[in-house]
């Protein structure tokens, strides 16, 4: 079988059968029910091939030392309270490592190379019928042991439903920014000067303020005229001079604010 750089074989079972590969599939099978002491083959060519699932396998020169196929499933979780919530995980469906190269660390192997592949994270995986030794491994290598046991014999740890990964545009970019800031510190903070110096331009503020000054000039032209027009009116009312004064002073105050913004 053609290996990558880590001596892994991924095979897909939409992919075409051969011989060769059924006899592989067929014999690793057979030992990882006996070594799991179930009570059928949950791994061969029939329930592989023609399917949506995954098996990666590590072999050196003719031998085949460890199997792992992964696939998706739909579950019913139910929580402590009882309530069932569905969901759909890429779960490990079996995990075998041959008894005569045990304890070598190919096991851990399969795993992170999978694990790589997919860009997973062992607490975002569904696991069915875990062995005491894989619930081990998980233990010791990935700190994974809270779970609530299910009917459906399925283990998905407690991790699977909190997830602190940036969710939105703006979290990426915090993260993004801290990840930055951790890498080259001094570059952000000339980054930072730099935004600080910069003036703050508000132009629709200033629109506003425009605006606003030109109708406080018309309304002072209308009153002034309006006095032009009533200046035949009765000793009481204003004076025009004063009316005048008025409008120089208030024109004089908005021109000097307007050069002032």
């Amino acid at each position: 079988m053609a290996v990558n750089e880590n001596g892994m074989t991924i095979v897909n079972g939409n992919q075409k059968r051969n011989p060769q590969l059924d006899d592989v599939i067929t014999v690793m099978g057979e030992a990882s029910a006996l070594a799991q002491n179930l009570k059928q083959v949950i791994t061969s060519p029939i329930r592989f091939f023609q399917t949506d699932q995954k098996m990666y396998i590590k072999s050196e020169g003719k031998l085949c030392l460890g199997i792992l196929k992964i696939g998706r499933k739909n579950l019913f979780h139910r929580d402590l309270n009882g309530v069932i919530k569905e969901i759909q995980p890429m779960c490990v469906l079996d995990f075998y490592v041959h008894e005569s190269v045990q304890r070598k660390g190919i096991g851990k192997e399969l795993f992170e190379e999978m694990l790589r592949q997919e860009t997973l994270r062992p607490e975002k995986l569904g696991y069915d019928r875990p062995s005491p030794k894989l619930l081990g491994f998980l233990k010791k290598y990935y700190n994974l042991q809270n779970y609530i046991p299910q009917n459906n014999n399925y283990v998905v740890y407690s991790q699977y439903f909190f997830d602190n990964r940036p969710t939105n545009v703006s979290q990426q970019q915090f993260a993004q920014q801290n990840h930055q800031q951790s890498q080259n510190p001094q570059l952000v903070n000339q980054q930072v000067q730099q935004q600080r110096v910069q003036p703050q331009q508000t132009p629709q503020k200033m629109d506003q303020l425009d605006q606003m000054m030109q109708q406080m000039s018309l309304d002072s032209k209308q009153q002034y005229q309006s006095y032009q027009k009533g200046k035949a009116q009765p000793p009481w009312a204003t004076d025009q001079k004063q009316y005048q004064n008025m409008y120089q002073t208030t024109t004089g105050m908005m021109s000097a604010q307007i050069h002032k913004r």
